[in-house]
């Protein structure tokens, strides 16, 4: 039916609905309803209400009298009584009038994309509901992921629906169009016609995406003096770099961890975030699992400047300053016989130095040293020379030509100098944002400035965008085609799951509008460069690739490559730095879950806990107990970092383990523009950030403030205090006594036997969590909370102790809090068989099903929380605020959330519940009259989500009741316990004890009488 449409008066103006949100953003409430109260006595609002209400607009304009207020108030508090903690939110049902193609409503379709993580593609199944993402997994046919899912990826299906994306094209500010946009450049295209691109200049970030690549080289063809510059805050290129030292050639190293015996990392965190880190954990932790019949694993040393998730899994490890790594990896190249040079004065014990050196001698070509990708190209270089001094060149190591297509482009210093010699009139930055994230010696901001015309394309109005001429807003990767190559160079295509929700443009379209001025469609750019790149049978081929994920044949092939003679000249001019205790190295990290800031609006993944600190929502600088000792400092003391007259204040974190003259800081934090969720949270570490040194900087200075600040940490102990709470052994101890992890059940329980169920059911389910393949990288945590719907609640609560994460990992020290042993232990609920939570619930909301889940029952709770304090395992949430309301500090939109579980309003009791979700509709799959083995549910049918996310399979579900089962497999193994099992609570989550290989010829340091747990906090 056609809607009215009143004429208006000619003295009334339309109302500016974009200057109304302009004007109410950001006020406080008292302002707010001002700002609301004088709006709604004007004539422009008056006919806003007839022109969109017609039938209502005259109530509102009927005068309110003081008895019809006290009237609506007294029926408002009745109907509060009404209900006990809070509300569901209010839902509609709408049917669908044209049912899309295939579409089954309730029944999820998944789709095979890739997301980028430094640039480099990681394959993913997306699963879609009725037209919109909900879950992302790994795919299992991408080579380069191989079925594991990272953090960021998981975290994405979040940031799609962030309400802080950018949904226009704007012009200095002002909303635009893309016609507009295209008009503006049309004369801006003419003159770089006239001067072959002469002073224009592109900046993006690293490019793998072969169409993207094409196109910007068609670019470059047309303006040979257009000019491509890269910036990538988190990651470096000093591992091609140093090939290139080393062997004359441009080539990216590639580790096979499958075939590595014995592994040196130098500062590499392989586990958690170099190219290829999903790929090299599942091959890593593979060959790190002993059994009775094979006692074999491999072993790993680490060097480190600051702990990280690698080196937590380290037989041996030992902190060392950024500063200094140099000159110990000389040391290690002297013992095995290479000439780098003399070197002394180094904190590591050269005695430890020559026993790693003569174990990597004697495994040869199954030897590994590996070197993170930050540190200097000579040091690169020097590993090159150690791999192939070893044998494992071409084993252990092998060489590709570079899978970036942005290699080689010169870097955001070099950028910065040709804006000082005014040779860039025109700046097109995409996808990057070097106003917020340059180094501070360059004064980017400034120099961004002066640049005639800035064009900037991205998703949010960010720092660069904000100072820019022309913003063209971006679609998410969910809602885009693109294709992109993962760190071995396997192709991925990516394809859109719902219709850009803000209106964005593909990067494709983004760049044909620059070239060429016109409006592209996605999909049929795509196309028409892989209909030339593969023109054979293209279609059927397209399909293909669409359904896999991949494009076949598509892997970068192995490169043969030596140290060439002389390479060693460059090494030499690299002078022994004189260090001294008292001056201290101010050292960056990309941080774990918001990585170079880009992450920062992502509500998950604030407050996801870091690995090593269990911190979230910002940042603090890591500091080794020692140091704080020597300085009087405790944890939360913020403290003054100087460095070249530049000052930064931080809260300070003592970590064990960081080295003593090492201060380290993330990247990240101390966004102005991201969003409502990251602005303001942490500081910036880019304003103490060099373009010469951008990783490692010496002489800074800390000086206490005297003031306190609250670090929100979800783990407050870091020692288990003589409990057996995580069990591990050295490899020779497991060989001699491999069921070392069993104990003797408890002759008294605190509990009665398990009173009788009744029918035993067809099914019994339980899990199993191998503790020597959890390398703690919170993939679980995340695809948990993704799966279950779990809020975010904020700081503050966080502050307070009301995390909500239905999984925890939790992390401990063992040891010296100077170089202590770190381990991770997976905690969901346990499902135990004698439930303490069970007993005491008053309204029975908390029972235990006949296939022995411990399960909650939302709509019986009342809150009271008996179970929590009876639960020894501490694995139950309360939801103590209505955390998924609109109104919430940080409510998930609607459209995020997993249809298959509900939302929990306020005031009841959140956990684990084995997904069972999931094992329902493995269920009704199995019940179907055409599913295969007459009903039965294989095992391996039902896959939780935080086993699927695993990246090193850390994690078994299954039937326990079938002893065929992998997870009954893995209860029988020797290593298998319970976790407090002294209490008779039977829980049905169970562990695999870790066991270590340590080098028989390095004795461990007794070093002081102080332990870790004295020491950390």
């Amino acid at each position: 039916m056609k809607r009215l449409q009143p004429t208006p008066p000619d003295a009334a103006m339309p109302i500016d609905l974009e200057a109304l949100r302009e004007r109410l953003r950001g006020q406080d409430g008292p302002t707010y309803w001002r700002s609301l109260d004088e709006l709604a006595n004007t004539p422009a609002f008056e006919n806003f209400l007839e022109k969109e209400f017609p039938r209502w607009a005259p109530i509102w304009q009927e005068a309110v009298d003081r008895r019809s207020v006290l009237k609506l108030m007294a029926a408002s508090m009745a109907l509060a009584g009404l209900t006990a903690c809070g509300a569901q939110p209010p839902e509609t049902i709408e049917p669908y009038v044209n049912m899309p193609e295939g579409m089954v409503p309730g029944q999820p379709r998944y789709y095979a994309t890739a997301s980028l993580v430094g640039g480099y593609a990681h394959g993913l199944l997306v699963q879609s509901r009725e037209g919109r993402p909900v879950k992302i997994e790994g795919n299992p046919d991408h080579p380069a992921t191989r079925g594991a899912c990272d953090v960021f990826s998981q975290a994405s299906v979040l940031s799609v629906y962030d309400p802080d994306r950018s949904d226009s094209v704007l012009r200095g500010g002002q909303i635009s169009s893309v016609g507009g946009w295209l008009d503006a450049l049309a004369e801006a295209r003419a003159g770089w016609d006239d001067g072959g691109g002469a002073g224009l200049c592109l900046l993006t970030e690293t490019v793998t995406s072969p169409s993207r690549a094409a196109q910007i080289r068609a670019m470059q063809q047309r303006w040979p003096q257009m000019r491509w510059f890269v910036h990538e805050p988190a990651a470096s290129d000093a591992p091609i770099a140093g090939a290139a030292l080393a062997t004359g050639r441009r080539l990216q190293p590639r580790y096979r961890f499958d075939r590595a015996r014995c592994v040196l990392s130098i500062d590499a965190d392989f586990l958690g975030r170099m190219p290829g880190f999903l790929s090299y954990a599942r091959d890593f932790a593979a060959n790190r699992r002993p059994t009775r019949e094979h006692p074999e694993m491999s072993r790993l040393y680490a060097l480190e400047s600051t702990p990280s998730i690698t080196g937590a899994s380290a037989d041996h490890r030992r902190p060392v300053a950024a500063d200094e790594l140099l000159d110990v990896t000389r040391a290690l190249a002297s013992a095995l016989g290479l000439d780098a040079g003399a070197v002394d004065n180094i904190s590591i014990d050269k005695a430890w130095l020559q026993a790693v050196a003569d174990d990597l001698r004697s495994n040869g070509s199954r030897a590994l040293v590996i070197a993170g990708e930050h540190l200097p190209t000579e040091l690169q270089a020097l590993v090159i020379a150690i791999n192939d001094t070893l044998g494992a060149l071409g084993q252990t190591m092998v060489f590709q030509q570079p899978v970036a297509a942005s290699d080689g482009a010169p870097a955001l210093a070099a950028l910065a100098e040709a804006i000082r010699a005014d040779q860039v009139r025109t700046l097109v930055v995409m996808d990057a944002n070097p106003v917020y994230s340059a180094p501070a010696d360059l004064d980017f901001t400034t120099l961004y400035d002066r640049v005639a015309l800035r064009i900037h394309y991205g998703g949010h109005v960010d720092e660069t965008a904000e100072r820019s001429h022309w913003h063209v807003n971006a679609t998410h990767a969910l809602e885009s085609w693109d294709d992109a190559r993962a760190f071995d160079g396997t192709t991925s295509i990516v394809q859109p799951l719902i219709e850009p929700l803000h209106g964005g443009h593909s990067a494709l379209e983004f760049l044909i509008g620059l070239a060429d001025g016109v409006s592209g469609d996605a999909r049929e750019l795509l196309q028409r460069y892989w209909r030339r790149a593969r023109p054979q049978d293209f279609d059927a081929a397209w399909r293909r690739w669409l359904q896999r994920g991949v494009v076949p044949d598509s892997a970068a092939a192995e490169v043969t490559a030596a140290p060439r003679g002389g390479w060693q000249a460059a090494l030499a001019q690299v002078t022994q730095k004189t260090r001294r205790p008292e001056t201290l190295t101010l050292q960056f990290s990309a941080d774990p879950a918001v990585w170079d800031g880009r992450h920062a609006n992502n509500g998950w993944l604030q407050e996801l806990p870091r690995p090593l600190t269990k911190l979230t929502w910002g940042q603090a600088a890591l500091i080794s107990p020692a140091l704080a000792e020597r300085r009087q400092l405790k944890q939360g003391d913020v403290v003054r970092l100087t460095l070249e007259g530049r000052r930064l204040k931080v809260p300070v974190y003592v970590l064990p383990g960081q080295p003593d003259r090492a201060i380290t800081l993330s990247l990240g934090y101390g966004r102005t523009a991201a969003g409502r969720i990251g602005n303001g949270v942490g500081a910036s570490a880019y304003a103490l950030r060099a373009s010469g040194s951008p990783w490692v900087r010496t002489g800074v200075e800390l000086q206490a403030t005297g003031r306190q600040q609250g670090l929100a940490t979800t783990q407050h102990h870091h020692a288990m205090e003589g409990r057996d709470l995580i069990r591990a052994t050295a490899l020779a101890d497991f060989v001699e006594h491999p069921d070392f992890a069993k104990r003797e059940p408890p002759d008294k329980s605190l509990y009665p036997e398990p009173w009788p169920r009744g029918e035993p059911a067809e099914h019994q389910w339980g899990m199993s969590i191998d503790l020597n393949a959890c390398i703690g990288c919170n993939a679980c945590t995340i695809a948990c909370q993704a799966e279950n719907n779990i809020p975010v609640v904020g700081q503050a609560e966080v502050l307070r102790g009301h995390d909500m994460h239905w999984i925890r990992i939790d992390r401990y020290f063992e040891g010296q809090p100077e170089a202590p042993r770190m381990i991770f232990q997976p905690v969901p609920c346990m499902h135990c068989e004698n439930a303490p939570c069970e007993y005491v619930c008053p309204v029975e909301a908390t029972q235990h099903s006949a296939e022995g889940l411990n399960e909650m029952i939302y709509n019986r709770c009342v809150g009271t929380r008996y179970c929590s304090q009876n639960c020894p395992y501490k694995v139950r949430r309360f939801n103590w605020f209505n955390y998924t309301d609109e109104n919430a500090a940080h409510p998930t939109p609607a459209a995020a959330n997993n249809p298959d579980v509900t939302v929990r309003s306020r005031g009841v009791m959140e956990k684990c519940t084995y997904c069972v979700q999931r094992i329902n509709a493995a269920k009704i799959t199995a019940a179907r009259s055409d599913a295969p083995d007459n009903g039965r549910i294989a095992d391996g049918a039902i896959v939780t989500a935080c086993q699927q996310a695993c990246p090193t399979d850390a994690i078994v579900f299954g039937d326990i009741a079938d002893p065929a089962t992998a997870v009954s497999k893995a209860k029988a193994s020797p290593l298998d316990y319970g976790l407090l099992t002294d209490l008779n609570t039977r829980p049905r989550t169970t562990y695999l004890a870790a066991v270590r290989n340590p080098n028989p010829a390095i004795a461990e340091d007794e070093g002081s009488d102080r332990k870790v747990g004295d020491a950390a906090g």
